[in-house]
């Protein structure tokens, strides 16, 4: 799973010459790798609904009715708000998530901080700091 990480954080370095075909293959490679390293015996918080296979890593804290699956990833220190909902979707390290997302086919850059409520996505990168919707970077996948 490491190798396919380093692959999408490998390819999503400069935001400007992202090409979005290639990332949506290493996108799909590394969502069928998750199936051979299920791992959710380590989160603090509530406790989820998993739809395996979901792996969390180190440190992850998860709101209240939140759903994870199937085909979950989220890195290590990454926080989840309340009632988020995501499918077929990679979250990497030092995420922040806010209240009511649902993120489906998706992908969280690196130490992003989503810091509003209420966001529904669907086959894209998520990148940066943004304090509401209208603030968000995306790139459509």
């Amino acid at each position: 799973m490491k190798e396919f990480i380093e692959k999408i954080e490998n390819s999503i370095k400069e935001i400007d010459s992202i090409h979005t075909s290639n990332l949506r293959n290493i996108f799909q490679d590394a969502l069928k790798e998750i199936k051979n390293h299920h791992k959710i015996d380590n989160y603090i918080g509530d406790f989820p609904t998993f739809i395996e296979p979901v792996y969390l890593g180190d440190s992850v804290k998860i709101g209240d009715d939140v759903l994870l699956g199937p085909n979950v990833y989220i890195g290590n220190n990454c926080e989840l708000g309340d009632y988020v909902e995501l499918s077929n979707t990679i979250i990497l390290d030092n995420v922040k998530l806010g209240n009511n997302f649902t993120l489906e086919n998706c992908l969280v850059k690196t130490d992003s901080s989503l810091n509003f409520d209420i966001l529904k996505e669907k086959n894209c990168l998520l990148i940066g700091q943004a304090e509401s919707k209208e603030n968000l970077k995306k790139i459509s996948f």
